[in-house]
């Protein structure tokens, strides 16, 4: 598959903004470049031949315009959410050259695609664009970036730029579960070979400019609504043993950032406790509440999605022709894999409290 560019970039000018949130001030970035999956792809499936896309009703009907975009959600999504939080401006694909030249908006650039992971070969399960190819892609962003605004201004955009990876959820509810467990692989060799492969992107993109890392763990994918489903439990709880496999994995990954950022000098790599972030809503639902038509709501369902049953509808299986919840606001999911835009308002503040804060 050959990559193509699907971004529309703002650069950055010299005088940068100072923003505040929740009382704390928050670091200043040139721009944030998102690798990963489905919690960050805003639309980057649109334009590869895949059939993971969410580029139909009833994705986004919350969204501004109330229209499908691509987004796995009724909404929006942390890279929405946090460039807004940031003033950053991020554009949806296809990419257009006139945009180049803006020079007055901080920036936010996303190469996520739905369905991918670390492996090339979980992204090869659907067609999707794995980390190698998302590095690609800002390969040539970073060819284009240094055309027109030369080279010492591209590297000190990419420098002072935060590079935010989410990834590998695909890899171990995917290729290891379909594939890798059925030859026999012990889930300890898959974790370490997932770890190695993260850890040349991080290389990479640090031999590419950046130089500020956030990488998230694994979420609690065993409380997704359609690995539940799979379980078979009739009680419909998480499933522990795949629960245990991520907080493995992220006490591994917590691990070695250290040793990471000690042996690529000038670096500076803070871990998102995603699980804990995620937890967090799961154990405590009814804390989470919202006024909405004058009534305060709490998450009330956190084991099915709104789309449908809620128990297997993703993707392409949540459409027009399925049934729809009356109030997303009371469900953690919204498909039987991705949560709905109150989830990812709830992540996003998380992020600003305890990952980029230690960017200051």
């Amino acid at each position: 598959m050959a990559p193509i560019i699907l971004l529309l970039v703002l650069l950055l000018s010299s005088t940068t903004v100072i923003i505040s949130t929740s009382k704390r001030t928050q670091p200043k970035f040139s721009a944030i470049f998102y690798f990963g999956d489905s919690i960050l792809d805003t639309g980057n499936n649109n334009y590869i031949p895949t059939l993971a896309v969410g580029n139909h009703v009833p994705y986004g009907r919350d969204f501004p315009g109330r229209k499908p975009t691509g987004r796995f959600s009724n909404g929006r999504l942390v890279p929405d959410l946090l460039n807004e939080k940031l003033q950053l401006k991020e554009f949806s694909p296809p990419f257009l050259e006139e945009e180049l030249l803006n020079n007055d908006i901080m920036t936010g650039v996303n190469f996520a695609s739905a369905g991918s992971g670390f492996e090339n070969q979980t992204s090869r399960l659907s067609n999707t664009m794995p980390m190698s190819t998302q590095v690609d892609l800002f390969k040539e962003y970073l060819l284009r970036l240094r055309n027109i605004v030369g080279d010492k201004e591209a590297s000190r955009i990419i420098e002072n730029s935060l590079i935010f990876i989410s990834s590998g959820t695909n890899d171990f509810t995917r290729y290891y579960r379909t594939l890798k467990k059925k030859k026999n692989m012990d889930i300890d060799e898959y974790q370490d070979s997932v770890l190695r492969i993260a850890h040349a992107s991080v290389k990479e993109l640090f031999s590419l400019g950046g130089r500020q890392f956030c990488l998230a763990g694994l979420p609690p994918f065993g409380c997704t609504p359609i690995q539940i489903t799979l379980s078979g439990d009739p009680d419909r709880a998480c499933v522990d043993e795949q629960n245990r496999d991520a907080q493995v994995y992220n006490s591994k990954l917590e691990k070695l950032l250290s040793t990471w950022q000690g042996s690529l000098h000038g670096s500076k790599i803070v871990y998102l406790n995603a699980y804990e972030a995620f937890m967090q809503i799961l154990d405590s639902p009814a804390k989470y509440a919202l006024t909405r038509f004058a009534m305060i709501i709490g998450f009330t369902e956190t084991t099915r999605g709104c789309c449908g049953t809620g128990l297997r509808e993703v993707g392409l299986f949540c459409n027009t022709l399925t049934p729809i919840c009356r109030n997303d606001s009371s469900f953690v999911f919204y498909d039987a894999v991705h949560p709905t835009e109150k989830v990812y308002r709830i992540a996003t503040d998380y992020i600003l409290k305890n990952a980029i804060t230690q960017f200051n």
